[in-house]
């Protein structure tokens, strides 16, 4: 995001006694403005947050919060963990997606919610399917080559894994309710779901890299690989959750999308009542 100027690019190859391991540089003039692309997924966080009416409120950017959170910790990870991996913008990809997802979610939750339940989960998938083609888009990795395909195809895994849990959380919370019972349940279906995904994702990536791996190997990279994305996806949702049960602005749109018969439906303030009325005028 901060590169710019004259980039001078080397290309380097340990090829013993037989000649030169670096070729001649290149330098390349790279724009400022080539970067510029990587904020549309921002943009439409910004979008949601200006022309949805229900919105325009200051508690609607208490959603920043919990995106500045996770994504701190994501910088520090980036950097201690895996710097300069190759693969670093294939997962930030995945990362920023992913969070800007679950934030569309939250600014979008009064109009998915109170409707019928199945209705209420597609319109949420459409709404992570598109913040997944938004970030591929971002990250130029439109052109739909086996690596974007299975990118996507890891990301659409992870959406469809954590609205699985909510739901099922949901299911199990219908009768007896309290935010922690709710956060132990969600952290139980986010492990099951994900290794039950990687079950069905697997043997999909293993056919288009025509890759042979026996059998017990599979098995356990999909048990350890699914622990490690449904922890992952937990500790990235939890400041989310945290901010839904501390805040009635957005404690509401969790009710309504929810709407579990032993949670204590939200009281209204004086302010949100003036609003409604507002509206109905």
């Amino acid at each position: 995001m901060t590169a710019f100027g004259e980039l001078r690019i080397v290309a380097s190859q340990d090829i013993g006694q037989l000649g030169s391991k670096e070729g001649d540089a290149v330098i390349y003039n790279w724009k400022w403005y080539y970067n510029v692309c990587r904020l549309l997924l921002w943009l439409v966080l910004i979008l949601l947050l200006v022309f949805v009416k229900a919105n325009r409120d200051p508690r609607a950017w208490l959603i920043l919060i919990p995106l500045l959170i996770v994504n701190l910790f994501w910088s520090i990870f980036t950097r201690l963990v895996v710097p300069g991996s190759a693969n670093t913008a294939m997962f930030s990809m995945i990362f920023h997606s992913y969070v800007i997802g679950i934030a569309a979610l939250w600014l979008l939750g009064h109009k998915i919610g109170n409707r019928n339940r199945f209705v209420t989960f597609l319109l949420a998938a459409a709404i992570m399917a598109v913040a997944g083609l938004t970030g591929a888009i971002s990250y130029s990795m439109a052109d739909f080559s086996e690596q974007t395909v299975a990118v996507l195809m890891l990301l659409a895994v992870l959406a469809f894994t954590i609205l699985l849990g909510f739901v099922l959380t949901g299911w199990r919370c219908r009768n007896r309710y309290s935010s922690v019972r709710f956060m132990l349940w969600l952290a139980f279906w986010l492990m099951l779901a994900c290794v039950a995904s990687m079950l069905a994702f697997y043997p999909i990536m293993l056919a288009i890299y025509q890759a042979s791996i026996p059998i017990f190997t599979i098995l356990l990279q999909l048990s350890i690989v699914g622990l490690v994305f449904g922890l992952c996806a937990y500790v990235i949702i939890l400041p989310y959750m945290i901010l839904a049960f501390r805040s009635s602005f957005f404690r509401r749109r969790f009710y309504g999308c929810f709407r579990l018969p032993a949670m204590a439906k939200p009281s209204t303030d004086p302010s949100d009542i003036e609003t409604a009325k507002q509206n109905l005028s």
